[in-house]
């Protein structure tokens, strides 16, 4: 970060900051008088940078709306106060009044979305119906000057705005400068986030009048973890296009007769002076596009105990489950927990534009249950590691304990160091031109991650059939 940051005695920048568990969602450069600001690191991650010292009063305040410090309140009392008693409670996806699986059934929104098209679908109900009066979301971007960042939050008042931040962007983004444009100007927002963004949304508005009047409605997005550039990057290198080449990127391209799963990525760049687009395989035949592997992640990801976006009013995501990740059009899980938001999705229901079924939140839960796995068990032990390496890492609703077999245990610590040898390795290579050098220098972290992953072949045969016939008669369990 450099001589920019001025720590002394803050405990947001020597503890948070500096240990890495930052995840640039900006919310302390938005108090008053704050002297934070976000930039962009050496690895193309956001982080809260200081201008100038920081006074112990200020850093009181800071750390009051900072996701990752343990002055701030965590999901579950945030969302106590908003949804209890009426909501029900599960410890795997928070509060909840109902949970739904499906997608939407009005022509066009299931196409242009990341898999059932529910998130562009609300959104633009709530804007056509009054509820609202703008949306807060990331679209794309051009780049321009030394700015080169593909994405970046932007507010949509229309319904055509509100389909061009239709889709995932695996990609760095900060609130600062959007949330700024609300204190502007009056209106009723929605604001659509991952997690860790929606908690500091809220920690924000308890202590804003003005913002808190604002936010009508926090959209959720359920979260693997947030990736620096190098991951558009990385994919649009092995389909011709160089990182610094690179100007749109389609991280979800829908490939018809691939299960949801297995979708591609279509990227537009220069190459030999001409603009061209390409569109990749399924991902998964592209090096380092599995999620496990975690590369290119912030370290506050793995400090996250949040899978659901619990304090989001209402929260979209994937639904991998056998009966449903066969369709390559795709299948939202839904979890609603506003008694509003529940009367617009009940009204849509009835009038045929949602296709969705409700869902017990044991089966929302196993729609997650790996992201769901890793951060608690997985983040119990990570937590250990971090005691017995005397290191300062933020308060979780789990706590430390050194619970997993051994191969467990080996798989989470490989998956640190993947995500921290995939910053440094990609830099590298980029530095050289030459993307078989990430190649080389992830391979001996990649070998013994893989070996560990590595399933007989009788057991993928049994669970290949097990799925098929979830996929064909609908049983589970």
């Amino acid at each position: 970060m450099g001589s920019e940051i001025a720590g002394g005695d803050s405990v947001l920048i020597d503890k948070v900051v500096k240990g890495g568990y930052c995840v640039g969602c900006g919310a302390c450069s938005l108090v008053e008088g704050s002297p934070m600001r976000m930039k962009l690191d050496e690895f193309s991650r956001f982080r809260a940078s200081a201008v100038k010292p920081v006074s112990e009063l200020m850093d009181k305040q800071l750390l009051k709306v900072c996701p990752f410090s343990n002055e701030s309140r965590d999901e579950d009392e945030i969302a106590g106060e908003l949804f209890s008693p009426s909501a029900q409670y599960d410890p795997r996806i928070g509060y909840y009044l109902k949970n739904y699986a499906g997608f939407v059934s009005e022509k066009g929104y299931r196409e242009r979305g990341s898999s059932g098209g529910m998130g562009s679908w609300v959104l633009k109900t709530l804007l056509s119906e009054g509820i609202i009066d703008a949306v807060v979301h990331v679209k794309d971007r051009v780049p321009t000057g030394e700015d080169k960042r593909l994405f970046s939050y932007q507010i949509s008042r229309t319904a055509e705005g509100i389909n061009e931040g239709a889709k995932s962007k695996y990609y760095p983004i900060e609130l600062s400068a959007v949330i700024s444009k609300i204190k502007e100007k009056p209106g009723r927002y929605a604001v659509v986030g991952i997690p860790c963004f929606i908690k500091s949304i809220r920690l924000l508005t308890a202590q804003d009048e003005i913002l808190k009047q604002r936010i009508a409605f926090c959209i959720g997005l359920i979260c693997g973890h947030l990736k620096s550039t190098g991951f558009a990057e990385m994919l649009a290198w092995q389909c011709g296009i160089k990182p610094e080449a690179l100007t749109k990127i389609d991280f979800r391209t829908k490939l018809e007769g691939y299960g949801a799963n297995q979708y591609g990525v279509t990227v537009t760049g220069i190459a030999d002076g001409k603009e061209i687009m390409k569109k990749s395989p399924p991902v998964d035949q592209l090096y380092g596009s599995n999620w496990g592997y975690g590369f290119f992640k912030y370290k506050a990801c793995d400090y996250c105990d949040d899978v659901f976006a619990e304090t989001a009013d209402l929260t979209i995501g994937d639904a991998w489950l056998p009966q449903y990740v066969y369709d390559s059009k795709g299948t939202n899980v839904i979890t609603v927990r506003h008694p509003k938001l529940l009367e617009v999705i009940e009204r849509g229901l009835g009038n045929r534009d949602l296709d969705i079924q409700e869902i017990s939140s044991g089966l929302a839960a196993e729609s997650q249950i790996s992201g769901l796995n890793h951060r608690r068990e997985g983040l119990q032990y990570r937590l250990a590691l971090a005691g017995y390496e005397k290191k300062w890492c933020p308060k979780k609703r789990v706590s430390a304990a050194n619970i997993l077999p051994p191969k467990r245990a080996r798989i989470q610590e490989l998956r640190i160091l993947l995500a921290e040898q995939s910053h440094l390795a990609f830099k590298e290579a980029k530095a050289s031109d030459d993307f078989k050098q990430f190649v080389k220098k992830m391979r001996p972290f990649m070998k013994e991650y893989q070996q560990l992953y590595a399933v007989p072949l009788w057991r993928r045969i049994a669970i290949r059939l097990k799925s098929m016939l979830v996929h064909k008669f609908g049983f589970n369990r």
